[in-house]
């Protein structure tokens, strides 16, 4: 006997196109090959919405897109997450053009920008606050 499976089923009137999702796509996916299953699905109501925010599909679409969205966030790291600080102020400098006596206000010397650079001496609250204006940047990137 052929077990049967729950779908939300939806018939276009204008095209008598079927779309047929099942159930098991609302939840969130528990593996990679889940993800990219309901990624594909994704697609392909994004496709048969085309940011129509009133087709009866919007709600099963958002659904998989938050579901996609917190799979991501619990498994995959933020971007820049695995850079340490030392290596966030060295791109600085270096996309910048700057060398370290640039630095030496904001962390009150030029030997104290090498003592951070050479892993000697941690960022301080201050200087932080000081990167984050000098370089107009979110200081959340130095908080892990």
């Amino acid at each position: 006997m052929k077990q049967e499976r729950l779908t939300v089923d939806y018939i276009d009137k204008k095209t008598n196109r079927e779309f047929h999702v099942p159930i098991t796509a609302l939840r969130m996916p528990m593996n990679i090959r889940e993800y990219r299953e309901a990624e594909s699905l994704l697609d392909k109501l994004i496709d048969v919405v085309r940011g129509n925010e009133s087709h009866p599909l919007t709600v099963i679409m958002e659904i998989i897109g938050e579901n996609l969205e917190r799979y991501d966030d619990e498994h995959e790291s933020a971007i820049g997450s695995r850079l340490t600080d030392i290596e966030i102020v060295q791109y600085l400098m270096d996309s910048n053009g700057l060398v370290q006596n640039d630095l030496a206000k904001i962390f009150g010397s030029q030997a104290n920008v090498s003592k951070f650079l050479n892993g000697e001496r941690p960022l301080s609250k201050k200087q932080i606050l000081g990167l984050k204006n000098y370089f107009n940047i979110s200081s959340d990137i130095f908080l892990k």
